[in-house]
């Protein structure tokens, strides 16, 4: 492929040529880049027109079974109280007969947050709204579920009165296909996340679904590359080491061992070394789901297999666990989340060499949260300008579905910090907007000779500086406008390992 007259960014200068440029790519890599390249025979061409062109743009944590589904959920988002989740739900059965739906289809939902519910979810509760059809309704966190009992019965659970949270509901989610209905949203959703992904600039995402996804994606038709994630209940069967090649086309390849900690904000249960304000979850900080023991030996297992490790650790006190079986096996590792960190954390992941895979996106939804449940401790959160200051890599994602699979979003939220009016929360920590690309390319900074054959055309250029005010900080007019430009800007082609896959 020849793509013509493109103005390569570099985004660690965040400077673009003078000139448009061309582009030529042979076997998925960058073979030349100059003023004019003459089209061999049978190459494809794109008239790139002046465009400006990046890194293919990465995803560094998705979930894509739950996020294949999604587009066939009910969504309980922004639901204050499990009588407006119920009345959702009341409403969406509805239309189903009115539709004249199957009646035996599961209805699946997503998004509500046990952090905004004054009463707990119960099973008869939810029985008395859906009767014999089964009902899974997933927190927003994808941390727990509210299951009635049509739905238990169906999935081999005893009877309870409560949500399923934690390791329970993760054992289960991968399970949820054999309700009626599930497996064919799945396949459909499958070929609509590539898309949707790809229209948006993003040329790979780590998997980090539960069960086999390394067994799953060969089959998918993949369109991008993909690194699947193994997590401990499936490390003996796992392929390694990180990097394997798992499909003919050569995009699927083994990610790392993705071990879960602690839980999440939105369901009380980050793990955290001072008590919540409301008291909630174990001994009042939240849930430590893998200890200290177990951790280290999962990690040493991976190691011997060649694999890397993405620790979830959200929570303050999770993250210095995970920091020290980290530091005591010597494996090469990343922090999931990393949403709440003291200086010695920050300290340690320099240190240690550890990423830190954030989705910025998170803030605009847990800046209030944090604010009640935490109080005084909001300069903890998600402390990105500390962490690229400390020579700590930044690897920005999604943490779809609980969030869009949107990189520009992810970026702009990174670089204002705030979802609304109000001015951009703890400023301090702002990225400016290459910075922000800079952790979304998966470490490839510009375009090269030799690197990889993932570029992506955009029809402006959204990652200019944002001046600084007299205390260094950026001024909050001048970031949110900086924020709502990545957020519009017009991904014009995307290509992926030499092959265009989405054109405007």
């Amino acid at each position: 492929m020849l793509i013509r007259q493109v103005r390569p960014l570099d985004a660690a200068s965040g400077e673009v040529p003078a000139r448009p440029l061309d582009v030529r790519l042979r076997h998925g890599a960058i073979s030349e880049i100059a003023a004019s390249l003459a089209p061999a025979a049978g190459e494809e061409v794109v008239d790139g027109g002046g465009a400006i062109a990046i890194p293919g743009l990465w995803d560094q944590h998705v979930h894509t079974g739950q996020l294949a589904q999604a587009h066939a959920r009910l969504d309980t988002s922004g639901a204050g109280s499990v009588g407006v989740i119920l009345e959702l739900v009341r409403a969406e059965l509805a239309l189903r007969r009115e539709a004249g739906t199957d009646p035996g289809q599961a209805l699946i939902g997503f998004g509500h947050r046990l952090v905004d519910l004054a009463m707990r979810p119960t099973v008869p509760a939810l029985d008395e709204a859906t009767g014999s059809v089964p009902t899974v309704l997933i927190g927003g966190d994808a941390h727990h579920a509210w299951l009635n009992s049509s739905a238990l019965r169906l999935l081999g659970l005893p009877a309870r009165d409560g949500i399923l949270a934690e390791e329970d509901w993760f054992a289960l989610a991968p399970r949820l296909i054999v309700l009626p209905g599930v497996a064919d949203a799945f396949s459909t959703g499958a070929a609509m996340l590539q898309r949707q992904a790809l229209q948006r600039g993003v040329v790979g995402l780590v998997d980090m679904e539960w069960g086999r996804p390394w067994e799953v994606w060969p089959h998918r038709s993949p369109r991008l590359h993909v690194r699947t994630a193994v997590y401990p209940a499936e490390l003996a069967h796992a392929p390694g080491p990180t990097g394997t090649v798992l499909d003919p086309t050569g995009l699927v390849t083994m990610g790392p061992l993705k071990v879960i900690v602690d839980g999440a904000l939105g369901s009380h249960s980050a793990y955290t070394r001072e008590t919540y304000s409301d008291g909630h979850g174990y001994a009042g900080r939240g849930v430590l789901s893998f200890g200290a023991q177990e951790l280290t030996a999962a990690l040493a297992q991976a190691k011997a297999q060649g694999l890397t490790a993405a620790v979830h650790a959200i929570g303050d006190a999770a993250a210095q666990l995970a920091l020290d079986a980290i530091a005591q096996v010597g494996i090469s590792s990343r922090i999931e989340h990393a949403q709440m960190l003291t200086d010695d954390d920050v300290t340690a992941m320099a240190q240690l060499g550890v990423t830190a895979s954030v989705q910025p996106a998170h803030l605009l939804d847990d800046r209030d949260a944090t604010e009640s449940v935490w109080p005084g401790h909001g300069a903890q959160a998600f402390r990105l300008r500390d962490l690229l200051t400390a020579g700590v890599p930044l690897a920005l994602g999604s943490d779809a579905p609980v969030a869009p699979l949107d990189p520009w979003l992810a970026m702009s939220a990174a670089v204002h910090r705030s979802a609304d009016d109000r001015a951009g929360w703890h400023p301090e920590q702002q990225l400016q907007p290459r910075e922000a690309l800079a952790a979304s390319t998966d470490g490839v900074r510009t375009l090269t000779v030799g690197g990889p054959g993932d570029v992506v055309l955009l029809a402006e250029d959204p990652f200019v500086e944002v001046p600084l005010g007299d205390g260094g900080q950026m001024l909050d007019a001048a970031a949110r406008e900086a924020a709502h430009r990545l957020r519009e800007t017009r991904v014009l082609a995307t290509i992926v390992a030499g092959r265009l896959e989405s054109q405007l």
